[in-house]
């Protein structure tokens, strides 16, 4: 199964998960059963971010979770990267600079 079959407005790709998982004989209730959660919390997952549940998910679909919502994983990728960001790459403040300037001057 590749993306482009995958519904890109959030409510037709909510459907299409639940339909996709019926396919295969699978309910959110069973799967919440099957992970000790409530359905509810599994069902959560198709409206907003729970990275975990994503996760189980998508392995049942047999597709990654950012191929499934590739909007949260954006989020997810700018988030890293600008943790990642080394501390040279940030611009320090004047407020910074001066306390620095004002411990190396004693």
């Amino acid at each position: 199964m590749d993306s482009e079959h995958i519904p890109k407005d959030l409510l037709q790709r909510r459907e299409w998960i639940k339909f996709q998982l019926r396919l295969r004989g699978i309910t959110l209730s069973g799967m919440a059963r099957e992970l000790g959660v409530s359905r509810q919390a599994l069902g959560q997952t198709l409206v907003q971010s729970y990275p975990k549940m994503e996760r189980v998910i998508a392995a049942k679909l047999g597709l990654e979770p950012e191929i499934i919502w590739p909007e949260r994983y954006a989020r997810r990728r700018i988030s890293v990267l600008d943790k990642e960001c080394p501390p040279s790459c940030h611009v320090k403040s004047n407020k910074h600079n001066t306390a620095a300037r004002r411990r190396n001057r004693h």
